[in-house]
């Protein structure tokens, strides 16, 4: 090859070289897969779903007032199509291809309001993200608390996670935020329907709430009572059953317990929440001296009794976990563990955990939602029960006031000939745990003219 020769195919090389760096510089690194929305009731957020990282920018601009966030080297995934807005902040949204790879998107808001931006690192069932909150600009409830007594018994309910916080998924898809809602509302609906109760809840949509918010809710509301709702996962399929736990100075008892309390508490950086509640109040929560703060022991104490009320009404809808009875299976059983949504001193509080997402025939069981009524139909049930036997001072239902709303029967059965325990359990929609301990019975075997005590579901008066 001349040397002529030799300059044109190191020319040709470098021409090919050249094209192929300009073709690459060309294509997008980044991809926008959704735009998704959520109002909180001191925030909107909004979401943006992305394939990579986001290197951004963000601005405002007046005339309308909106907000702008430019995604570099970042091209849409399909079509992007965002739900209907109706939000106190949050106009619209608008999105587009721009210019030199930037994709813009633009929030049109009812009024000026600063931002704040920031990312979230992947966690299943989400990828990177790009968060924008928009504060609502409701004002921060200040540290002044009422300390007439209350009239109603205060029930603070709590449905486990929210918003980018889905909790535990299971096999089928299901969110553990949608389970635990679901099955809160119903809880709040019966509470709610009896004299003498008032409820107010953690979250009644799908957003974020700081776990200390969750707690210190149920403190400056002065509750009688926090109800957390759950659902349990592992990271094997096979457990079955519901459970409640409560917080103890002892750590949590086996190491499957650990591993809830580690996933549980992660919520916070899992979301990226920020505090909605003034933190200020409680930098020092011993100069709150509410009327119905107990001693921690009677709060333990009370938390335990009104744990295993939920868990004998559980056990007529719903199987238990084993760690939910004693070993001769005769009595309920609550369990110590150190969630960060447990850990107040001042209410008796408890956590309910309302089967296994890991486990598919329960996962299907939960997403129904004839089961999610039953399951929350008998945490309300297990209240009302409590307070009815242990009114707390002050309120309507121990001055009389109010008639308790609460009223559990029971029947006598005679066993026939080829009877089972498990196909009484069914015939009468209860638990073959609940008919063990109703009838302090060791095994599941019973005799032709045994007399059995049956517990009928609550009636409302």
């Amino acid at each position: 090859m001349t040397r002529l020769q030799c300059r044109r195919v190191a020319l040709r090389t470098l021409g090919l070289l050249v094209l192929t760096l300009v073709v690459a510089g060309q294509v997008h690194a980044n991809e926008i897969l959704g735009i998704r929305w959520n109002e909180s009731p001191h925030n909107t957020r909004i979401v943006l779903d992305l394939s990579e990282p986001a290197d951004y920018k963000y601005g405002q601009l007046d005339n309308p007032t909106r907000v702008y966030i430019d995604l570099k080297n970042t091209s849409p995934k399909g079509s992007i199509r965002v739900r209907d807005i109706d939000s106190r902040v949050l106009k619209s949204i608008r999105h587009a291809v721009g210019s030199n790879g930037m994709y813009r998107v633009v929030l049109d808001l009812t009024r000026k309001v600063e931002p704040n931006v920031f990312k979230l690192d992947p966690y299943n069932p989400y990828g990177h993200r790009l968060v924008i909150d928009l504060p609502s600009e409701v004002k921060l409830d200040d540290c002044s608390t009422n300390n007439e007594p209350h009239k109603d018994v205060v029930v603070v309910v709590d449905a486990g996670h929210g918003g980018e916080d889905p909790g535990a998924i299971a096999i089928t898809g299901l969110f553990e935020k949608h389970v635990t809602l679901a099955i809160a509302r119903i809880v709040q609906e019966v509470l709610e329907d009896a004299p003498g109760f008032r409820v107010i809840m953690t979250r009644d949509g799908d957003y974020e709430v700081p776990l200390n918010t969750r707690r210190n809710i149920a403190m400056m509301e002065r509750a009688h009572v926090f109800v957390s709702v759950h659902a349990d996962s592992v990271n094997r399929p096979g457990p079955k059953g519901g459970s409640v736990f409560v917080l103890d100075n002892g750590k949590a008892v086996s190491e499957l317990n650990k591993w809830h309390v580690q996933n549980e508490n992660r919520s916070d950086w899992v979301g990226g929440v920020a505090s909605w509640v003034n933190s200020e109040c409680f930098d020092e929560p011993n100069q709150y001296r509410f009327l119905n703060e107990m001693p921690r022991d009677f709060v333990l104490d009370s938390s335990v009794a009104i744990g295993k009320s939920v868990l004998q009404e559980m056990s007529s809808v719903a199987g238990l976990h084993p760690r939910a009875l004693t070993k001769n299976r005769r009595d309920f059983r609550v369990t110590d563990a150190g969630y960060l949504v447990l850990k107040s001193t001042h209410v008796p509080s408890i956590l309910v955990e309302t089967g296994y997402l890991s486990t598919p025939s329960e996962a299907r069981l939960l997403a129904t939602s004839s089961h999610q009524r039953s399951v929350g139909e008998a945490i309300a049930f297990g209240v009302l029960s409590y307070f009815c036997d242990n009114p707390p001072w002050h309120t309507d239902l121990s001055r009389g006031e109010v008639e308790c709303p609460y009223n559990r029967t029971f029947k006598t059965y005679r066993v026939k000939s080829g009877d089972t325990l498990g196909e009484i359990a069914l015939a009468n929609n209860v638990s073959v745990s609940s008919l063990l301990q109703m009838n302090n019975l060791n095994s599941d075997r019973i005799y032709t003219d045994q007399l059995l005590t049956i517990p009928i579901r609550p009636r409302r008066n």
